[in-house]
């Protein structure tokens, strides 16, 4: 996740490249909008036949940006769009879902260019969330990624 740039100083304010609605070939979609000095940052998806679905959405409380390229997004879910992680026995029957471990999640981001980017939402091995805003900004951190980042979706604006 690094970038030639020995100059490259974290202000931790959100790079406005990841403005916008990025959509990956498989219907999951991250949409971050700005509204005054409020930051959104949505994930849903949309299937052909229903429409679209929001998966969870949040305000971003904390940006740390590792390079000119990559970083994590932390965020405190909104109520009423947190995160669900359904649970299922042997023959995928709904038997409940797993308790989140808190409110904020880290949303990582590389490769960002202006109409591409690869997006992982933090997760591991079940709920990844902290229970508080300072313990995402340590937990969802640039030594981290490999642990909290298993899948890279691409996405496209």
């Amino acid at each position: 996740m690094e970038e030639d740039n020995d100059n490259f100083i974290d202000n931790h304010k959100l790079d406005t490249r990841l403005n916008g609605k990025w959509e990956s070939p498989y219907g999951d979609w991250f949409n971050i909008t700005e509204s005054g000095s409020e930051i959104t940052l949505t994930y849903g998806f949309t299937d052909p036949d229903y429409g679209e679905f929001i998966n969870y959405a949040g305000t971003v409380v904390y940006v740390s940006n590792f390079s000119g390229n990559a970083g994590v997004i932390i965020i405190e879910y909104i109520a009423g769009f947190e995160q669900v992680y359904p649970e299922y026995d042997e023959n995928w029957n709904f038997t409940g879902s797993i308790p989140r471990k808190g409110d904020f999640l880290g949303i990582y981001y590389r490769n960002l260019k202006a109409n591409s980017v690869q997006m992982s939402g933090a997760y591991a091995d079940g709920p990844a969330e902290e229970a508080a805003s300072y313990a995402a900004v340590l937990t969802f951190t640039q030594g981290n990624a490999g642990k909290y980042a298993g899948y890279w979706g691409a996405y496209t604006k």
